[in-house]
């Protein structure tokens, strides 16, 4: 155990800083602002399958505890693993996307948006047994950036009562210190602003509702808000070598490196692929590092890499074969589009190299052997024509 200096008390030699003066330091005000939060509790019954729910007291807007919990959910979701999804068209007054709307066009108020979604909470938690959810409490927030026009986000998190938070009898945090975001069992944070610009439609590169599971399974939870897994399988797939190429890249890799850990994966997305099974994002990443020396720096720095950098990978990623075949073809067009050409990525070598397709990176040109006779005559036929 380690003595701080400042105010003497002790902490674990794992810790690089004095907890207790952490949760005493000065908060620095985030790009983000609250607009509204409230605190919303199940009410269960010991022996009793009854279930029902209570919304408590909107919390002081310009309060720390506000501050704090901002900075802390922010950190959370950049940096630990998540789920994305989207909402498909859905016009029931019930659904999601409809009160969703309905808020951002001041149809509902805060108060009234959370009522409603916690009605849809102990729907979904008496279907999944009312006794998953004792002694949980779900926290909403709206908090927004500083420009008048910015929608905002909105944020749900379950968290434990007795762990997560200080609540006085009107559901209202009592201090900020006792933030404990470890205590979380699922949180779900919708991007208004991307969400009123996109719905219905597809998003086609970020999506706008992002999840991420805690201590518990909470699948009621997701199912309430309707937070399906959706960001497609293929998409994962891309966004997975997307993040090898820019990993490789950021770190001044060698191209072994990227050839080393593109077989790797390859390997186990086609053996997934062919099995019909997910595969969790996280072996995979433990392919990639595998590919780098075993005393590199960059061991364990994978995920983060991801996580920070937003790229879209599922937990687990059920990859079909066709997403897997598409990543070894890279595909070629003339800007003119005279020509169009589907290249297996690894029949590609340097120009000089005998290789049947060869690259030239000073001159950005692509050399073709061409091996069958019929070809040759017709393109040496076209040259002869041309001439």
């Amino acid at each position: 155990m380690f003595e701080c200096t400042d105010c003497g008390e002790t902490f674990d030699e794992s810790l690089e800083n004095c907890p207790d003066c952490e949760a005493l330091a000065p908060i620095e005000r985030p790009k983000f602002i609250s607009v509204a939060a409230v605190t919303a509790e199940f009410i269960t019954q010991t022996g009793s399958s009854s279930l029902s729910s209570k919304v408590g007291s909107e919390w002081p807007e310009d309060d720390d505890i506000c501050y704090r919990l901002i900075v802390e959910v922010e950190n959370k979701f950049k940096r630990r693993n998540k789920y994305h999804s989207y909402y498909d068209e859905d016009v029931s007054p019930n659904s999601t996307p409809v009160r969703l709307k309905s808020y951002i066009n001041n149809t509902l108020s805060f108060t009234e948006l959370v009522t409603l979604l916690m009605a849809s909470l102990v729907d979904a938690a008496k279907d999944a047994g009312a006794y998953k959810v004792a002694g949980g409490n779900i926290v909403f927030m709206h908090y927004k950036g500083h420009e008048e026009d910015d929608t905002g986000r909105l944020m749900a998190m379950m968290v434990d009562k007795k762990d997560g938070f200080n609540f006085d009898e009107h559901l209202v945090p009592t201090d900020s210190e006792h933030i404990n975001l470890e205590a979380m069992r699922q949180a779900a944070l919708f991007d208004l602003a991307l969400f009123d610009s996109t719905y219905p439609e597809i998003p086609q590169e970020e999506t706008y509702l992002k999840f991420i599971k805690g201590a518990s399974k909470g699948l009621f939870f997701r199912e309430a808000f309707g937070c399906v897994i959706r960001a497609e399988n293929a998409h994962s797939v891309t966004q997975l070598y997307d993040a090898l190429s820019a990993f490789q890249l950021q770190n001044d890799l060698p191209e072994s490196f990227y050839n080393n850990a593109f077989t790797s994966l390859d390997a186990i997305l086609s053996k997934a692929a062919k099995d019909k099974k997910s595969v969790p994002a996280t072996v995979l990443y433990e392919a990639i590092e595998g590919a780098l020396e075993l005393d590199s720096p960059l061991r364990g720095t994978f995920q983060t890499f991801v996580n920070t950098n937003g790229f879209e990978i599922n937990h687990h990623i059920e990859p079909t074969t066709n997403s897997v075949d598409a990543e070894r073809w890279i595909d070629i067009q003339a800007v003119d589009e005279s020509f169009m050409a589907k290249v297996f990525k690894k029949s590609i070598g340097q120009a000089g190299t005998g290789e049947v397709v060869q690259y030239d990176p000073e001159n950005h040109k692509l050399i073709l052997q061409i091996s069958d006779e019929k070809t040759q005559k017709s393109l040496l036929k076209l040259m002869t024509e041309d001439s």
